[in-house]
């Protein structure tokens, strides 16, 4: 793979070849491809040959001065086109899995003015971008002398998961400190692990820390650098949240997902808020981007919901399937509020569904609630469950619109993998 650096000819742009150098040396690559783009617009013919073949000149100039301690191949592109287009079309045409652009600069018609062309490319490239503000960190760490600290927000979109994937790239290659930060707000966070919501004002250290050991749950283990979870409670905007906690915590990048909506390829309203405010270099992870996984996540707990009926107590034996040896299975019963039982009875054939022989460790959980979808997802997320396994009635038709299905109504209630077992 290659590294692609827009150039306008300014400073800041010589900077952030610099750093593609220094990246693409640490990470092997053979080539980077320097980008001038030559916009069109208000320019006659003449005009258009004599600016492309000016500043072709110029850029092979900047390339040829350049330090390459490696064997790369510094190739100079000068291209003629709407700028935005051009950088991102060609990203993709030269198979580029990174961009490199100054997201901002001093220089006279700019191919990289903050807030204009950075953030149309960032709209509509299918590969990540950094966007340079401050050069220093990313050279320091690209040249091993520092490790660079990074803040990566974490929600439950697919767009984290790339995310999480490029930094752990990233930390394969150098020493990466990684602040995983979360904005929550107290009342959807209680309901989704079944608290007491109390007040939006104040914080809840129990919340936090079932919030924090999810993070890092969330990002798993691997490369190198510290790993630190922040749960912060949100009033406002979560941009504005994520930039107050970057100044918090001190970093020297935030990376983001760019949600890149549809009509005019706008980005979504959080990245768009990092972008534009962050004084701190931004990552742009794209929907689109092609970025391998790294590791695979692991299936180490599972929670086995059953109503103790024959058919739904088969979803034992797959909880069983799904975590190894040494690995824990919880089982739940949920009982409506009014329904008279004994519990002690209960929590021994909860105990029997999993054998002993089987080597798993069984946690028996009895819950009251009056929507047993809900009430599963909840205790899933309070222990931490990697799969849930349930079984459906298959109910279809009228019994279904009547009397609903616990498994469908549990896979819009919860965050994590459901393994459903249909009837034969």
């Amino acid at each position: 793979m290659a590294i692609l650096c827009g150039s306008d000819l300014s400073a800041a742009s010589i900077e952030a070849l610099a750093i593609s150098i220094a990246l693409a040396t640490r990470r092997g690559d053979t080539e980077v491809v320097v980008l001038h783009v030559v916009d069109p617009a208000g320019l006659e013919n003449g005009a258009i040959d004599q600016q492309f073949a000016m500043q072709k000149a110029a850029l092979e100039a900047i390339v040829a001065k350049q330090s390459n301690p490696g064997r790369l191949e510094l190739r100079a592109e000068v291209r003629v086109g709407p700028p935005d287009q051009t950088l991102a079309g060609t990203a993709e045409t030269e198979g580029c899995d990174l961009v490199v652009i100054a997201a901002a600069s001093t220089a006279g018609g700019s191919l990289i003015q903050l807030g204009t062309t950075a953030q149309r490319v960032v709209a509509l490239t299918t590969v990540p971008v950094i966007l340079v503000r401050d050069p220093a960190p990313w050279l320091a760490f690209a040249r091993g002398e520092r490790t660079l600290r990074v803040l990566l927000g974490i929600d439950d979109s697919p767009l984290c998961e790339l995310g999480i994937q490029w930094i752990k790239a990233l930390r394969a290659i150098g020493s990466v400190d990684v602040v995983l930060g979360a904005i929550y707000y107290p009342d959807d966070a209680c309901a989704r692990y079944g608290l007491e919501f109390n007040s939006l004002l104040d914080v809840d250290p129990e919340l936090e820390k079932l919030i924090a050991r999810d993070l890092l749950r969330r990002f798993g283990e691997g490369g190198h650098g510290a790993l630190v979870a922040r749960a912060k409670r949100g009033l406002g905007r979560i941009g504005d949240h994520l930039l107050e906690l970057a100044r918090d915590e001190q970093v020297d990048a935030i990376i983001v997902g760019t949600t890149q909506k549809t009509g005019l390829g706008r980005l979504g309203s959080v990245s768009s808020v990092i972008v534009h405010d962050a004084p701190q270099s931004v990552i742009c992870v794209p929907p689109g981007a092609a970025i391998s996984a790294t590791s695979l996540p692991t299936m180490r707990t599972a929670l086995v919901a059953t109503d103790l009926s024959s058919f739904a107590n088969r979803a034992a034996p797959y909880a069983c399937a799904v975590v190894p040896a040494d690995g824990t299975v919880h089982v739940l019963y949920v009982a409506s509020e009014d329904l008279e039982f004994d519990e002690a009875d209960t929590t021994r054939q909860l105990e029997r569904l999993v054998p002993p022989s089987t080597g798993r460790r069984v946690v028996t959980h009895i819950v009251r609630a009056d929507d047993p979808a809900v009430a599963i997802a909840q205790t899933a997320a309070r222990m931490a469950v990697d799969v849930i396994c349930i079984a459906s009635h298959g109910r279809s038709g009228i019994t279904r619109a009547l009397v609903g299905s616990v498994a469908d109504k549990l896979l819009r209630a919860t965050r994590l993998p459901v393994l459903v077992l249909r009837p034969s």
